[in-house]
């Protein structure tokens, strides 16, 4: 019996040549202001998702839909290839922006931000239907919005409600529950060795950086998230206490960084690495829809804080800055 990988890999491979090059990302990078900048996307692959981006008096509101859509389609166009145990692999790891799109409800309805300006911040792909995300920003507070999550929020919305119903109500303690609940859910529903070789990969990325974060208080195991490869939980109390060492020589960089944000940009090019690794390792598994999905999301993150730029005038070092950084 043919792998059925072997049908869907063949087609994400090709959904992978419309992603927009590094060349066009530099070019709209070096671009002398906004007008010149969706000029220059409306040569990429995106154009037919810019729309009323690009008509006179638009600004990044329009952008911000524009990128959206072309997400949101790709995304759909992913699901709608695959059948049987690959669709349910790849809705595993869609589970992902689940978790980054209710981390952002949280901290906006923790720190009082205003609907819209929540919904900016989400990310149109995942299980999660889109007017849910839309209606659970206007939650008052995070009960709330755990128990409008608990109806249509899938399973990342049933791990918010169980945090809450448990006590949870700091933003590092409800991060932290929604941390632990996605990756026991994600380990669960992947079968592949390599893929399940880059979530440990992960969990020891995510506990390094929470011990990092808890510098300076005092360390306490109930952050630690089981499931990793290289960082056990004794590693995370002592990395938390203050000692910079760890087994792994790959990881050891975002134990000795600087200062927390320089940690997390070392954490994302490790994760790049190891997703375009999985990619080449997984020919026959979910491991080349893994690599297509990140190389997604940062092509549509590098075009928002490019816009972004170009629209507020920013110079060409401080763009480069946040490039760097994202």
């Amino acid at each position: 019996m043919n792998n059925p990988y072997g049908y869907i890999n063949g087609r994400v491979r090709m959904m992978r040549t419309a992603l927009v090059e590094a060349r066009a990302l530099d070019e709209a990078a070096s671009t002398v202001n906004y007008q010149e900048f969706l000029r220059q996307i409306s040569e990429t692959p995106l154009r037919e998702d810019l729309g009323d981006a690009t008509a006179q008096g638009a600004g990044l509101g329009q952008l911000d839909e524009a990128l959206s859509r072309n997400y949101l389609r790709s995304v759909a166009h992913l699901r709608s290839i695959a059948t049987g145990q690959p669709a349910r692999e790849i809705e595993a790891l869609l589970l992902r922006y689940d978790l980054q799109n209710v981390k952002t409800l949280v901290r906006g309805v923790l720190t009082g931000r205003p609907a819209d300006d929540i919904v900016a911040g989400l990310i149109p792909a995942g299980t999660m239907p889109w007017p849910v995300l839309q209606g659970a920003a206007q939650s008052a507070d995070v009960p709330s919005l755990a128990q409008t999550l608990s109806v249509a929020g899938g399973k990342i919305g049933q791990i918010l409600r169980a945090a809450v119903a448990g006590g949870a109500s700091s933003l590092l303690d409800l991060e932290v529950a929604l941390d632990q609940g996605y990756y026991r859910a994600v380990l669960a529903g992947v079968r592949g060795t390599n893929v399940r070789r880059y979530f440990t990969r992960e969990i020891d990325i995510r506990n390094l950086l929470i011990a990092r974060q808890l510098r300076g208080s005092a360390p306490n195991a109930r952050y630690f998230i089981p499931g990793g490869r290289d960082v056990t939980e004794s590693d995370f109390l002592r990395i938390a206490g203050g000692d910079n060492s760890v087994g792994s020589p790959e990881l050891q960089a975002i134990a000795e960084a600087a200062d927390l944000g320089t940690a997390e940009a070392i954490a994302r090019r490790t994760l790049d690495q190891a997703s375009r690794n999985v990619a080449m390792a997984d020919a026959l598994g979910p491991g080349v829809a893994l690599d297509y999905l990140r190389r997604k999301e940062q092509e549509i993150a590098r075009m928002r804080l490019i816009g972004r730029a170009k629209y507020y005038g920013l110079s060409k070092e401080e763009l480069a800055k946040e490039l760097q950084g994202e």
